[in-house]
Protein backbone atom coordinates (compact mmCIF):
# COMPACT_ATOMS: atom_id res chain seq x y z
CA UNK A 1 0.00 0.00 0.00
CA UNK A 2 1.33 3.41 -1.01
CA UNK A 3 0.62 5.40 2.16
CA UNK A 4 2.09 8.54 0.62
CA UNK A 5 -0.37 8.67 -2.26
CA UNK A 6 -3.31 8.28 0.11
CA UNK A 7 -1.98 11.16 2.22
CA UNK A 8 -1.32 13.32 -0.85
CA UNK A 9 -4.93 12.89 -1.97
CA UNK A 10 -5.97 14.53 1.33
CA UNK A 11 -3.13 17.05 1.57
CA UNK A 12 -5.10 20.12 0.41
CA UNK A 13 -7.64 19.86 3.24
CA UNK A 14 -6.72 22.76 5.53
CA UNK A 15 -8.07 21.39 8.80
CA UNK A 16 -5.60 18.83 10.14
CA UNK A 17 -8.20 16.64 11.84
CA UNK A 18 -10.32 16.52 8.71
CA UNK A 19 -7.20 15.78 6.66
CA UNK A 20 -6.36 12.81 8.88
CA UNK A 21 -9.97 11.60 8.81
CA UNK A 22 -9.83 11.70 5.01
CA UNK A 23 -6.63 9.65 5.11
CA UNK A 24 -8.19 6.96 7.30
CA UNK A 25 -11.28 6.79 5.11
CA UNK A 26 -9.21 6.19 1.98
CA UNK A 27 -6.87 3.79 3.79
CA UNK A 28 -9.86 1.80 4.98
CA UNK A 29 -11.14 1.41 1.42
CA UNK A 30 -7.72 0.28 0.19
CA UNK A 31 -7.41 -2.23 3.05
CA UNK A 32 -10.83 -3.69 2.26
CA UNK A 33 -9.86 -4.08 -1.38
CA UNK A 34 -6.47 -5.60 -0.48
CA UNK A 35 -7.96 -8.07 1.99
CA UNK A 36 -10.53 -9.20 -0.57
CA UNK A 37 -7.94 -9.47 -3.35
CA UNK A 38 -5.70 -11.69 -1.22
CA UNK A 39 -8.67 -13.88 -0.29
CA UNK A 40 -9.67 -14.30 -3.94
CA UNK A 41 -6.11 -15.13 -4.92
CA UNK A 42 -6.03 -17.76 -2.19
CA UNK A 43 -9.33 -19.20 -3.45
CA UNK A 44 -7.66 -19.70 -6.83
CA UNK A 45 -4.38 -21.02 -5.46
CA UNK A 46 -6.05 -23.60 -3.23
CA UNK A 47 -7.50 -25.39 -6.26
CA UNK A 48 -4.05 -26.74 -7.16
CA UNK A 49 -3.62 -30.48 -6.69
CA UNK A 50 -1.01 -31.93 -4.29
CA UNK A 51 0.67 -33.79 -7.16
CA UNK A 52 1.68 -30.45 -8.71
CA UNK A 53 4.17 -29.88 -5.86
CA UNK A 54 6.14 -33.11 -5.38
CA UNK A 55 8.98 -31.53 -3.37
CA UNK A 56 6.82 -29.39 -1.13
CA UNK A 57 4.42 -32.28 -0.58
CA UNK A 58 7.27 -34.61 0.35
CA UNK A 59 8.73 -32.83 3.39
CA UNK A 60 8.46 -29.06 3.32
CA UNK A 61 4.79 -28.35 3.92
CA UNK A 62 3.65 -29.09 7.45
CA UNK A 63 0.92 -31.72 7.42
CA UNK A 64 1.51 -32.52 3.75
CA UNK A 65 1.32 -36.27 4.38
CA UNK A 66 -2.31 -35.84 5.40
CA UNK A 67 -3.43 -34.29 2.12
CA UNK A 68 -1.51 -36.31 -0.47
CA UNK A 69 -4.65 -38.15 -1.51
CA UNK A 70 -6.93 -35.08 -1.49
CA UNK A 71 -7.88 -32.95 -4.45
CA UNK A 72 -6.54 -29.60 -3.25
CA UNK A 73 -3.70 -28.11 -1.22
CA UNK A 74 -5.98 -25.80 0.75
CA UNK A 75 -5.20 -27.27 4.17
CA UNK A 76 -1.45 -26.84 3.90
CA UNK A 77 -1.27 -23.43 2.25
CA UNK A 78 -3.82 -21.92 4.64
CA UNK A 79 -1.10 -22.18 7.30
CA UNK A 80 0.81 -19.49 5.44
CA UNK A 81 0.54 -15.73 5.76
CA UNK A 82 -1.27 -13.25 3.53
CA UNK A 83 0.83 -10.16 4.05
CA UNK A 84 -0.35 -6.58 3.54
CA UNK A 85 2.69 -4.36 3.24
CA UNK A 86 3.15 -0.59 3.20
CA UNK A 87 5.65 1.94 1.97
CA UNK A 88 6.31 5.57 2.88
CA UNK A 89 4.99 6.09 6.39
CA UNK A 90 7.55 8.90 6.88
CA UNK A 91 6.53 10.83 3.76
CA UNK A 92 2.83 10.22 4.46
CA UNK A 93 3.26 11.80 7.89
CA UNK A 94 4.98 14.82 6.33
CA UNK A 95 1.99 15.21 4.00
CA UNK A 96 -0.47 14.90 6.90
CA UNK A 97 1.19 16.85 9.74
CA UNK A 98 4.31 18.45 8.27
CA UNK A 99 6.93 16.23 9.95
CA UNK A 100 7.92 12.56 9.99
CA UNK A 101 8.04 10.29 13.02
CA UNK A 102 11.80 10.55 13.48
CA UNK A 103 11.70 14.28 14.12
CA UNK A 104 8.43 14.84 15.96
CA UNK A 105 6.68 13.01 18.82
CA UNK A 106 3.18 13.84 17.60
CA UNK A 107 4.05 12.48 14.17
CA UNK A 108 5.35 9.32 15.85
CA UNK A 109 2.07 9.03 17.77
CA UNK A 110 0.10 9.31 14.54
CA UNK A 111 2.40 6.84 12.77
CA UNK A 112 1.84 4.24 15.47
CA UNK A 113 -1.91 4.86 15.32
CA UNK A 114 -1.92 4.33 11.54
CA UNK A 115 -0.01 1.04 11.67
CA UNK A 116 -2.05 -0.11 14.67
CA UNK A 117 -5.19 0.58 12.65
CA UNK A 118 -3.80 -1.54 9.82
CA UNK A 119 -2.99 -4.34 12.27
CA UNK A 120 -6.51 -4.25 13.70
CA UNK A 121 -8.03 -4.41 10.23
CA UNK A 122 -5.93 -7.39 9.14
CA UNK A 123 -6.98 -9.16 12.34
CA UNK A 124 -10.57 -8.59 11.20
CA UNK A 125 -9.69 -10.08 7.82
CA UNK A 126 -8.25 -13.15 9.55
CA UNK A 127 -11.58 -13.73 11.28
CA UNK A 128 -13.69 -12.89 8.25
CA UNK A 129 -11.82 -14.97 5.67
CA UNK A 130 -10.24 -17.55 8.01
CA UNK A 131 -6.70 -16.97 6.73
CA UNK A 132 -3.55 -15.75 8.49
CA UNK A 133 -3.40 -12.08 7.51
CA UNK A 134 -0.52 -9.93 8.75
CA UNK A 135 1.00 -6.47 8.33
CA UNK A 136 4.39 -6.46 6.60
CA UNK A 137 6.98 -3.70 6.96
CA UNK A 138 7.86 -3.84 3.28
CA UNK A 139 11.56 -3.67 2.24
CA UNK A 140 10.97 -2.81 -1.43
CA UNK A 141 13.51 -0.39 -2.89
CA UNK A 142 12.29 -0.90 -6.45
CA UNK A 143 8.64 -0.35 -5.61
CA UNK A 144 9.47 2.62 -3.40
CA UNK A 145 11.07 4.25 -6.43
CA UNK A 146 8.19 3.40 -8.76
CA UNK A 147 5.64 4.84 -6.33
CA UNK A 148 7.65 8.06 -6.10
CA UNK A 149 7.96 8.48 -9.85
CA UNK A 150 4.24 8.01 -10.33
CA UNK A 151 3.28 10.39 -7.52
CA UNK A 152 5.80 13.01 -8.65
CA UNK A 153 4.15 12.95 -12.07
CA UNK A 154 0.64 13.30 -10.61
CA UNK A 155 1.26 15.68 -7.69
CA UNK A 156 4.44 17.49 -8.67
CA UNK A 157 7.63 18.08 -6.71
CA UNK A 158 6.76 18.49 -3.02
CA UNK A 159 9.51 19.18 -0.50
CA UNK A 160 10.02 16.39 2.00
CA UNK A 161 7.64 14.08 0.12
CA UNK A 162 8.24 13.62 -3.63
CA UNK A 163 11.55 15.52 -3.92
CA UNK A 164 13.71 12.38 -3.74
CA UNK A 165 14.12 9.33 -5.94
CA UNK A 166 12.36 6.95 -3.59
CA UNK A 167 10.05 6.81 -0.58
CA UNK A 168 11.25 5.44 2.73
CA UNK A 169 10.58 1.74 3.21
CA UNK A 170 7.75 0.86 5.59
CA UNK A 171 8.09 2.55 9.01
CA UNK A 172 11.81 3.34 8.85
CA UNK A 173 13.19 6.72 9.79
CA UNK A 174 14.40 8.28 6.50
CA UNK A 175 18.07 7.59 5.78
CA UNK A 176 18.64 11.26 5.01
CA UNK A 177 17.54 12.28 8.50
CA UNK A 178 20.52 12.61 10.81
CA UNK A 179 19.98 10.94 14.17
CA UNK A 180 21.75 8.53 16.49
CA UNK A 181 21.34 4.76 16.26
CA UNK A 182 19.69 4.90 19.66
CA UNK A 183 17.12 7.44 18.51
CA UNK A 184 16.45 5.41 15.36
CA UNK A 185 15.94 2.27 17.46
CA UNK A 186 13.66 4.03 19.92
CA UNK A 187 11.52 5.35 17.07
CA UNK A 188 11.27 2.21 14.94
CA UNK A 189 11.09 -0.49 17.62
CA UNK A 190 7.39 -0.02 18.58
CA UNK A 191 6.41 -0.91 15.02
CA UNK A 192 7.94 -4.39 15.27
CA UNK A 193 5.13 -5.71 17.41
CA UNK A 194 2.60 -4.28 14.95
CA UNK A 195 4.20 -5.73 11.81
CA UNK A 196 4.16 -9.43 12.58
CA UNK A 197 4.43 -10.33 8.90
CA UNK A 198 8.04 -9.11 8.87
CA UNK A 199 10.22 -6.19 9.98
CA UNK A 200 13.83 -5.16 10.39
CA UNK A 201 15.88 -2.55 12.21
CA UNK A 202 19.26 -1.78 10.68
CA UNK A 203 22.15 0.53 11.43
CA UNK A 204 25.14 1.60 9.38
CA UNK A 205 28.41 1.53 11.34
CA UNK A 206 31.42 3.60 10.31
CA UNK A 207 34.51 1.44 10.12
CA UNK A 208 34.99 -2.31 10.29
CA UNK A 209 32.77 -3.79 12.99
CA UNK A 210 34.82 -7.00 12.89
CA UNK A 211 37.32 -5.31 15.16
CA UNK A 212 34.68 -3.55 17.22
CA UNK A 213 32.45 -6.15 18.91
CA UNK A 214 31.19 -3.52 21.33
CA UNK A 215 29.35 -1.87 18.42
CA UNK A 216 27.52 -5.14 17.70
CA UNK A 217 26.73 -5.66 21.37
CA UNK A 218 25.27 -2.15 21.51
CA UNK A 219 22.77 -3.16 18.83
CA UNK A 220 21.96 -6.35 20.73
CA UNK A 221 21.39 -4.29 23.88
CA UNK A 222 19.01 -2.01 21.98
CA UNK A 223 17.12 -5.03 20.66
CA UNK A 224 16.68 -6.22 24.21
CA UNK A 225 15.77 -2.82 25.60
CA UNK A 226 13.20 -1.95 22.94
CA UNK A 227 11.90 -5.47 22.20
CA UNK A 228 12.95 -5.58 18.54
CA UNK A 229 12.52 -8.85 16.68
CA UNK A 230 15.05 -8.54 13.85
CA UNK A 231 18.08 -6.30 13.34
CA UNK A 232 21.08 -5.94 11.07
CA UNK A 233 24.45 -4.21 11.22
CA UNK A 234 26.01 -2.93 8.01
CA UNK A 235 29.66 -1.94 7.75
CA UNK A 236 32.54 -1.73 5.28
CA UNK A 237 35.62 -3.93 5.02
CA UNK A 238 38.47 -3.98 2.49
CA UNK A 239 41.23 -6.59 2.36
CA UNK A 240 44.43 -6.61 0.33
CA UNK A 241 44.73 -9.96 -1.43
CA UNK A 242 48.52 -9.69 -1.49
CA UNK A 243 49.47 -8.93 2.09
CA UNK A 244 46.20 -9.23 4.01
CA UNK A 245 46.03 -5.58 5.08
CA UNK A 246 42.50 -4.55 6.10
CA UNK A 247 40.68 -1.26 6.56
CA UNK A 248 37.23 0.25 6.07
CA UNK A 249 38.00 3.12 3.70
CA UNK A 250 35.24 3.12 1.07
CA UNK A 251 37.52 4.88 -1.43
CA UNK A 252 40.48 2.53 -1.10
CA UNK A 253 41.99 1.58 -4.48
CA UNK A 254 45.57 0.72 -3.53
CA UNK A 255 46.99 -0.99 -0.46
CA UNK A 256 48.89 1.54 1.69
CA UNK A 257 51.06 -1.27 3.07
CA UNK A 258 52.34 -3.11 -0.02
CA UNK A 259 51.07 -0.97 -2.88
CA UNK A 260 48.94 -3.71 -4.48
CA UNK A 261 45.76 -2.76 -6.31
CA UNK A 262 44.26 -6.22 -5.75
CA UNK A 263 41.72 -5.17 -3.15
CA UNK A 264 38.78 -7.28 -2.11
CA UNK A 265 36.05 -4.72 -1.40
CA UNK A 266 33.06 -5.64 0.69
CA UNK A 267 31.10 -2.46 1.12
CA UNK A 268 28.01 -3.90 2.79
CA UNK A 269 28.53 -6.75 5.22
CA UNK A 270 25.27 -7.49 6.99
CA UNK A 271 24.89 -9.46 10.19
CA UNK A 272 21.38 -10.35 11.27
CA UNK A 273 20.25 -10.74 14.85
CA UNK A 274 16.95 -12.38 15.67
CA UNK A 275 15.44 -12.53 19.10
CA UNK A 276 12.99 -11.33 21.71
CA UNK A 277 13.62 -9.88 25.13
CA UNK A 278 13.53 -13.27 26.80
CA UNK A 279 16.21 -14.75 24.51
CA UNK A 280 19.09 -12.45 25.20
CA UNK A 281 20.94 -13.00 28.46
CA UNK A 282 24.50 -12.65 29.71
CA UNK A 283 25.48 -16.09 28.42
CA UNK A 284 24.22 -15.26 24.93
CA UNK A 285 26.05 -11.95 24.90
CA UNK A 286 29.27 -13.60 26.05
CA UNK A 287 28.92 -16.22 23.33
CA UNK A 288 28.30 -13.54 20.68
CA UNK A 289 31.24 -11.48 21.86
CA UNK A 290 33.56 -14.50 21.74
CA UNK A 291 32.39 -15.40 18.23
CA UNK A 292 32.89 -11.89 16.89
CA UNK A 293 36.41 -11.69 18.26
CA UNK A 294 37.50 -15.07 16.89
CA UNK A 295 35.77 -14.95 13.53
Amino acid sequence: INLVRIALECRNIENENERIDCFYSKLNQILDLTGLQLHRRFEFQKTAAPKQFPLLMSVLWEGCEQVKDENTIEKVINQGTLGIGFIGLAEALVALVGKHHGEDEQAQKLGLEIVTYMKDRVNEFSEKYQHNYSVLATPAEGLAGRFTRRDKKDFGLIKGITDREYYTNSNHVPVYYQCSAHQKAKTEAPYHDLTRGGHIFYVEIDGDATHNPDAILTVVDMMDKYNMGYASVNHNRNRCLKCGYENSDTKLTRCPKCGSDEIDRLQRITGYLVGTTDRWNSAKLAELNDRIIHE
